[in-house]
């Protein structure tokens, strides 16, 4: 049995659930890693894609005093850094699948989880908290990525 790893928090913010959150964790993100860590554009990227879906698919009409709050949180250890965002659940989405798409150079949305398995190389998932029906996506991404392993993620299709 692998032992279980240990995460350093860097930090941990809440936001409201609406528009301004996808730019404010995005800023969060830049404020607890600085622009000049390997892994800055990667994090960021997919802070914006999970926080952009809390916001859109996030269930705000509940009247618990925490409705409309997304929880932001980045930890490391010696490999990763854990990027997991809560927000208040739905009744119609659970991220567990991403269906693929056809290429479409038109389409606007129905992108963000590809793009975070991709930056994950597949380390990602979501799951229901206990009690309040609060869901947590979360996705481990390279601490140190190589120049190379940014490029090729950053590459375009031919």
């Amino acid at each position: 049995m692998a032992p279980i790893a240990h995460f350093e928090e860097l930090g941990v913010t809440q936001l409201a659930c609406n528009d301004q959150a996808p730019y404010l964790a995005r800023q969060t993100v830049t404020a607890w890693l600085g622009t000049a860590h390997a892994a800055h554009e990667i994090v960021t990227l997919a802070t914006s894609e999970l926080v952009t879906n809390a916001v859109k698919y996030a269930d705000t009409t509940d009247t618990d005093d925490n409705c409309g709050s997304i929880t932001l949180k980045l930890s490391q250890d010696e490999a990763v850094l854990r990027l997991a965002v809560t927000d208040p659940g739905s009744r119609c989405s659970a991220p567990a699948r991403i269906p693929m798409q056809e290429p479409n150079l038109h389409s606007e949305h129905g992108r963000g989880l590809a793009i975070v398995d991709n930056l994950s190389r597949g380390r990602w998932g979501s799951y229901r908290m206990p009690g309040g029906g609060y869901r947590c996506v979360w996705c481990h991404l390279d601490r140190e990525p190589t120049p190379a392993q940014i490029e090729e993620l950053f590459q375009a299709p031919i």
